[in-house]
């Protein structure tokens, strides 16, 4: 009876003795390959949001130069048809952050936003198209474009 009892307890403790080295392993790969996963997602994700951030710059210059040229008077001499190309080197007092770096105006910025826009006589009214280009640190050109149209009104005659 005693021989029997001790069979039984050596066959319980060999199916409570744990994991095998090779289910750790096992283990850890997938955890690895999660975490791996986990690093790839979030790069892409401050890819995106770098990318979201330099077109919501590029709308915000186009629009403010598209806000300045509504302004003006319809006779105005900023409003002659034609082709005004402006590059917005780095500068050290430009009011851009050429470098995407969320600092504006600081000293040794680099990179470069060219804002062009054209003006175009209609009959009684001026179309104004106004764009912002410029190329992503992985070589993409990009551009915005803001177009609007203003008229002649009765009191610039």
């Amino acid at each position: 009876m005693l021989k029997q009892q001790s069979v039984r307890r050596s066959s319980t403790l060999k199916s409570n003795r744990g994991f095998t080295l090779i289910e750790v392993m096992i283990g850890m790969v997938i955890f690895a390959i999660g975490i791996l996963s986990v690093a790839a997602m979030q790069t892409s994700a401050v890819r995106g949001n770098t990318s979201a951030n330099k077109t919501t710059r590029a709308f915000a210059w186009c629009s403010d130069r598209m806000e300045f040229l509504k302004s003006l008077p319809y006779t105005d001499a900023s409003l002659t048809a034609g082709n005004y190309p402006q590059t917005l080197p780095a500068s050290e007092n430009d009011g851009v952050d050429n470098d995407y770096d969320g600092l504006i105006d600081e000293a040794g910025e680099t990179g470069q936003v060219d804002l062009t826009w054209s003006i175009t006589d209609v009959g009684n009214t001026k179309l104004i198209t106004v764009t912002a280009s410029w190329r992503t640190p992985l070589g993409q050109d990009k551009t915005h474009t803001l177009r609007t149209v203003i008229a002649k009104n009765a009191a610039a005659n």
